[in-house]
């Protein structure tokens, strides 16, 4: 009964929960329009390898379009060290907003 139980704590989302996602607020630089997107720590990074073992990184990108006022692509680049902290993160036709301004409206 016990190899179940850790079957079943291996297999759960509860495990992760809260720490798989890093959630991005962003605002369009031709129309101001305000748009949201979640990143999957577990699912949406690729490995981008380092020289070294310890110098391994993970990168994902995304793109973003609105759909209310103008279709500009909205292109982000996050980069995070091995324990999946975000250390950069880049972007074109648009800004970073916080989630306070995301949700003010």
């Amino acid at each position: 009964m016990t190899f179940l139980k850790k079957l079943n704590s291996l297999l759960s989302s509860s495990i992760r929960a809260g720490r798989e996602a890093y959630w991005l607020y962003v605002r369009c630089a031709r129309c101001g329009e305000k748009l949201c997107t979640r990143v999957n720590l577990y699912n949406d990074l690729s490995i981008d390898y380092g020289e070294k073992e310890d110098q391994n990184t993970y990168v994902c990108r995304k793109t973003l379009v609105g759909d209310q006022h103008c279709f500009q692509r909205i292109e982000i680049k996050l980069t995070f060290d091995a324990n999946r902290k975000l250390i950069d993160k880049e972007i074109v036709g648009g800004e970073f907003i916080s989630a306070e301004k995301y949700n003010a409206s």
